[in-house]
């Protein structure tokens, strides 16, 4: 059987509708025209065996780094046949040639199908909900987390299953452990699950390697990003990663941080919209706008403003 991933065209609508209809959802025409006013920042992707729509997904890259995988369907009598694999592959593909090297889902705890084939791409549980939901993260290539599995191989992976306290504030945590030594990565998250829930992002980062040690961490009330340096002397470079249309500001426009050991420093960040800033915040997942800051070209840590 040959499937092809393709973007989706107004002249499959009939056969996505078609395919919604398989799972009991209702299919509205005015989606064609909300997708297409999306597509600087959402692809709705679709697999079609002989012309017939059997899956769809849709992959949204509005706040960089990060990209969320939506909404994976696949028509019931082509289950199992590789097609959810096919549409997975393409999202990651087309995210990291944008930039956006770290990829999100949501998906049910006894979901196991869907699970397996998370699993397959280096999905990591991170998030988990009372409600049975789990939000799932993918560290693609470049991104910290891959560089830092990539130099230890062999790691511990842990998930707390509830929010725990990281320097005060209450965080969700992942943690990557090289049991060689005592070198570790630790990530924390901020968001909530669900319908009224908020966009996950990354909002401590805890990180120790010899004579590396030091922690970060992004403050919401109000915007702040405090450096705790506990190992040798440290130089930080702050960059900010800023869709279209939002401003960023960081205080005294800091380059390059210098921090001496048992050192902390904490600093005002804040962002605002512009004119230019055209995303559609009420179709996305969340109405959540995220600000991300690159540290030495490689760590990644965000602040978020709900919108509702």
């Amino acid at each position: 059987m040959k499937v092809k991933i393709i973007e989706f065209k107004g002249q499959f609508a009939e056969g996505v509708e078609a395919l919604y209809s398989t799972l009991g959802w209702k299919f509205s025409p005015k989606l064609v025209n909300i997708w297409e006013s999306m597509r600087n920042y959402s692809k709705v992707l679709i697999a079609l065996s002989d012309d017939r729509v059997v899956g769809k997904v849709t992959l949204d890259v509005a706040f960089p780094p990060y990209a969320e995988i939506v909404n994976l369907i696949v028509h019931p009598e082509y289950q199992g046949k590789g097609i959810g694999t096919k549409l997975i592959e393409e999202c990651i593909k087309i995210s990291e040639s944008k930039g956006h090297n770290i990829q999100f889902l949501m998906t049910e705890y006894d979901n196991i199908p869907a699970l397996n084939l998370y699993k397959k791409f280096n999905f990591y549980p991170a998030i988990l909900s009372k409600r049975k939901q789990l939000w799932l993260f993918r560290f693609g290539k470049g991104s910290f987390v891959e560089n830092f599995l990539r130099t230890h191989p062999l790691f511990e992976f842990k998930v707390s299953r509830k929010m725990v306290s990281f320097h005060g504030e209450k965080l969700y945590g992942i943690s990557f452990a090289d049991i060689m030594s005592n070198t570790h990565l630790k990530v924390y998250f901020r968001g909530q699950p669900g319908q009224e829930g908020t966009m996950p992002r990354i909002a401590g980062i805890s990180f120790m390697d010899r004579e590396r040690a030091f922690d970060l961490l992004a403050y919401e009330n109000p915007f702040e990003l405090e450096i705790f340096n506990y190992g040798e002397d440290l130089s930080l470079k702050i960059e900010p990663l800023s869709p279209k249309g939002l401003e960023v500001f960081v205080e005294k426009q800091i380059q390059i941080l210098k921090l001496s050991r048992s050192q902390n420093e904490r600093i005002k960040i804040d962002f605002k919209k512009t004119r230019d800033f055209d995303i559609l915040l009420g179709y996305l997942s969340f109405k959540t706008v995220v600000v991300s800051f690159r540290v030495n070209e490689n760590f990644v840590i965000s602040i978020g403003e709900d919108c509702r």
